[in-house]
């Protein structure tokens, strides 16, 4: 994780006397007549924007280079061509004459079509030097200038501070410097700037350290002096999501992450919510098209319709025969699905409670479930009967509304019954009906009348179905509720005695809706107003490898985002490989969309949030993932004595950072503003511990992306799940120890998230930690570089 400095460097920081120097590179730009607007150390691009390459293989000893564009180049210009820097000395249309090998680089061989980048900047220092014959000069007055990065563990991310240079407003080409820094030729605002470290005047960058990357953001000055502002700069300023738009309406393709699923096109319950959203980009012909994404999606990207009543999302045919197309078309840019505009949809559904009941013990459990219990839940009604007559027993429900026209529909029920009847005397008839009563009607699911001597006992289990397409459209729908009846009638001459058990363990509606296109103006609007469908088909693809392998971890996502959006490379950053390994498990998956514009750097920062990890660059400009490892993991990049640091303090973690109970909403609802699944997780050592109250010390957390269950509980390994990574950090007071270290040998290298420890050997610290020993592992949190000088700020962490 630390810093890997240059040899030579490695070796200054180690000698009793250092001298350190620190040199700017302020990058700049040629100017309105050249190139497209890149600079400092940007790629060059040709007057059109496309990439300015080589227009040759390249030798160690040519001079004279062509390029695709040698316009956007001027005399005086340095360029980089992969390790090798060349100065530009003369232009002729596309080929540069150059000096090989300038600023103490080697001259080397380069293919055909090799990218060309600018190398120009204007050098400053806090003291004269001439690092690879460029003179710096040591212009920098505030002589204690420092560079500060830290990274907030409770929200996962990472920033440098400003910074602000003072500096002589010297002569510089025939004017003041002031001149040269704005409303010249060149342009500096917003371009990179570069800090590097110099030990003992080493003359070459390479035995130097780079420590800070920005831009310079404001400029001020007086007859004297010049103020300059440097900010950090990250690859995601200024850039937003998702950017590819329909041609016609400029609608977003959505941007999409995570492993998705439809619910089947065979009728079921249509339980399944694994779905992400897709703009309807228009309504032509006889079909709807919905955008789904940036990339062609090869399997179940059939459209769904979101039934609000049901909250349920309902399979849609492409072509009006119930025929489904799982993959997505090349359409306007992107990738489209189509919904045929009938939107034929069909669903099985319960009801969704009762409303009265006669006679019938625990009637609910006739829609409880998904899938019919029969062996624990049912409603059932008991009847004995000894003479003629009637015994009835109703149960009635309430029927969820149905958008639309309905073309077919009908009641199905799951019930078994027992008969027993003994017939003693006589030629009496026994009749044992199960019927559905709705709107009056007597549509039998079960009838069976007995006649015969002596004693019968039956038994029944069976699913059975009656049509109410008729009656419904009659009725002009449910009204207000549906009702089931079971009925035992004795008549007949003679004498009998009978016992009759029904049971209903499911209670079903299976129906077939589409739009009613008889009347045409209000299905017209109707269609016309849908904006959104659904979909179950996967999000992206991951963008490092060249596979085609789908996204399905929070950390995949970030990085992918980084390299598709923010041209970071595909090469792995630090620490990925260790990231990977904790992250890529169930409890850390994603399903995540955005079909609005959002900033990039929200995305990614609540990326890092909810799946526990820091995306920072370094000082050297190369980017790290940062999480903190479980404790048996955990090794030290230095272990500091007495003798290594002064100025030590030891605190407590703020009461007020504690946390240890959260209320945890996660899987986002793919329609509507909620979550469809929550847990309850404490550290109830910490709340008993700390005399925290029922109600004090809640969070409620909503995990819009990370679709992992959360323990209820802190697991030993942090990385198991969201909560246990935070409950690790943040659910008990920890130690906070900041120092500032005196011995630079152990210090230049130091990066902010680098694990440190401090010496547990008796006499190698000048006190104990609130009276515990020394043997914890800290994180940097905070690390402050000055010239000759490093502070930094530790967390406990295992």
């Amino acid at each position: 994780m630390s810093l890997t400095l240059p040899t030579a460097y490695s070796n200054s920081s180690k000698l009793g006397n250092i001298q350190e120097n620190w040199i700017v590179q302020l990058g700049f730009y040629n100017g309105d007549a050249h190139g497209s607007g890149e600079g400092g150390w940007d790629a060059t691009l040709q007057t059109g924007g496309a990439a300015n390459l080589l227009n040759e293989a390249l030798d160690d000893s040519e001079t004279a280079i062509d390029v695709d564009d040698g316009t956007v180049f001027q005399v005086g210009d340095y360029i980089k061509v992969e390790s090798e820097i060349m100065k530009v000395k003369s232009i002729s249309t596309n080929t540069l004459t150059v000096d090989r090998g300038a600023m103490s680089t080697t001259a080397a061989t380069h293919n055909n079509n090799t990218a060309i980048y600018w190398n120009n900047f204007t050098p400053i220092s806090l003291a004269d030097t001439t690092i690879d014959s460029v003179f710096y000069h040591g212009t920098i007055t505030n002589k204690s200038v420092s560079i500060r990065s830290s990274i907030d563990l409770a929200n996962s991310t990472a920033k440098t501070g400003n910074i602000s240079l003072n500096v002589i407003n010297f002569q510089f080409k025939g004017d003041d410097f002031s001149a040269e820094l704005f409303l010249g030729t060149r342009k500096y605002i917003n371009r990179d700037v570069k800090i590097y470290s110099q030990l003992n005047g080493d003359t070459a960058l390479a035995n130097c350290l780079q420590i800070y990357q920005g831009r310079l953001i404001d400029i001020s000055h007086d007859d004297s002096s010049i103020s300059l502002q440097l900010t950090e700069q990250r690859p995601w300023d200024f850039i937003s999501i998702p950017q590819t738009k329909s041609s016609d309406k400029s609608i977003f393709f959505p941007i999409a992450y995570g492993d998705f699923a439809p619910n089947g096109t065979a009728r079921d319950y249509r339980a399944i919510k694994t779905l992400r959203p897709m703009p309807v980009n228009e309504f032509r012909g006889t079909q709807l098209y919905s955008l789904i994404g940036i990339e062609d999606v090869t399997s179940n990207a059939y459209p769904h319709y979101y039934d609000k009543s049901f909250d349920k999302f309902i399979p849609v045919s492409e072509d009006g025969s119930y025929n489904f197309d799982t993959n997505a078309d090349s359409y306007q840019g992107g990738f489209a699905v189509q919904a045929h505009y009938e939107l034929e949809k069909r669903l099985t559904f319960k009801p969704s409670e009762t409303t009265s009941s006669t006679g019938w013990t625990n009637p609910d459990y006739a829609f409880d479930d998904v899938s019919a219990n029969e062996a624990t839940n049912y409603t059932s009604a008991d009847f004995t009967r000894t003479n003629s007559g009637t015994s009835t027993k109703t149960i009635k429900f309430k029927i969820p509304h149905i958008e639309g026209k309905v073309t077919a529909v009908s009641m199905e029920i799951s019930y078994t019954t027992t008969r027993i009847v003994s017939i003693s005397s006589g030629t009496p008839t026994v009749t044992f009906t199960l019927t559905n009563k709705t709107w009056g009607v007597n549509d039998a699911f079960f009838n069976v009348a007995i006649t015969s001597a002596g004693t019968t006992s039956t038994s029944i289990t069976t699913d059975a179905s009656v049509s109410l397409l008729t009656e419904f459209n009659a009725q002009g729908g449910w009204g207000d509720e549906i009702e089931i009846e079971a009925k035992v009638v004795g008549a007949g001459i003679g004498s009998y005695s009978g016992q009759f058990q029904p049971r209903i363990y499911d209670v079903r509606i299976l129906a077939t809706t589409e739009v009613d296109w008889d009347e045409q103006q209000i299905a017209n609007k109707i269609v016309s107003d849908i904006d959104t469908l659904y979909t179950g088909g996967d999000g992206l693809t991951e963008s490092w490898t060249g596979s085609s392998n789908a996204i399905q971890y929070g950390h995949e996502a970030h990085r992918d985002l980084l390299i598709r959006f923010a041209g970071y490379t595909t090469t792995d950053p630090e620490n990925w490989s260790a990231l990977n390994t904790d992250r890529a498990i169930d409890t850390w998956k994603i399903r995540w969309w955005e079909i609005e514009l959002v900033e990039l750097k929200k995305v990614l920062e609540q990326l890092q949030y909810e799946f526990g990890f820091i995306f920072k660059f370094r000082a050297d400009g190369t980017g790290s993932y940062v999480h903190i490892l479980q404790t048996s993991e955990l090794s030290a990049t230095q272990t500091f004595t007495k003798e290594d640091i002064k100025n030590l303090k030891i605190n407590n973690s703020s009461f007020s950072d504690l946390l240890t109970k959260m209320e945890i909403n996660y899987e986002k609802h793919p329609a509507e503003n909620r979550h469809l699944s929550s847990v309850t997780s404490s550290n109830s050592t910490a709340r008993a511990d700390w005399n925290i109250q029922a109600k004090e010390n809640i969070k409620e957390v909503n995990l819009d992306m990370n679709t992992g269950t959360p323990n209820t509980s802190g697991q030993t390994d942090g990385n198991t799940d969201f909560y246990s990574y935070y409950d690790n950090i943040f659910g008990d007071i920890k130690k906070i120890i900041s120092c500032e270290i005196v011995n630079p040998a152990v210090s230049y290298n130091l990066e902010t998230g680098d694990i440190i420890q401090f010496s547990n050997t008796a006499g190698d610290m000048p006190v104990e930690p609130f009276g515990d020993n020394w043997a914890d592992y800290y994180m940097i949190t905070d690390l402050k570089r000055s010239p000759s000088k490093v502070s930094i700020t530790v967390r406990e962490v295992g």
